[in-house]
């Protein structure tokens, strides 16, 4: 289950825009050092999930514009850790390659939107994550 701190930040991310892997890799890794894996960030999607905070899509190829998956949360997850439409999965990239991976975007519906809009701007309540911390790789 996502602590109330990083699904704050990573709510009010997804108010702006479409969120990439790498979005959900380096909130997770900044809000709960201590508990980042792979397999964290793919159970932390996975959550925002089942609130009914985020459905799953991509930018196909060819230009269009982002599109839903018609696909199951569980069908959807193993997309996105292994692999679709020709793109590398998540649990298939280096770390060099998490912050340019396109294999998915969440984006952020309705009930969503209401919680976001409850929690409000999660850098006036916390601050910064990132002030005076250098950019982490993990292994």
């Amino acid at each position: 289950m996502t602590n109330e701190k990083l699904e704050h930040f990573l709510l009010y991310e997804l108010t702006d825009d479409w969120a990439p892997i790498g979005t959900f890799d380096g909130m997770v890794a900044a809000k709960t050092p201590e508990t980042y894996s792979r397999e964290t960030v793919l159970e932390t999607i996975r959550d925002l999930a089942s609130k009914g905070y985020i459905r799953f899509g991509a930018f196909p190829s060819g230009g269009r514009s982002w599109e839903p998956w018609d696909a199951s949360t569980d069908e959807s997850i193993g997309r996105i850790a292994h692999g679709y439409n020709g793109l590398r999965g998540y649990l298939d990239i280096s770390d060099d390659e998490i912050g340019s991976n396109e294999v998915f975007r969440a984006d952020l519906i309705e009930q969503g939107e209401r919680r976001a809009s409850e929690l409000g701007n999660p850098y006036q309540k916390y601050g910064d994550p990132w002030k005076g911390k250098p950019r982490q790789v993990h292994d």
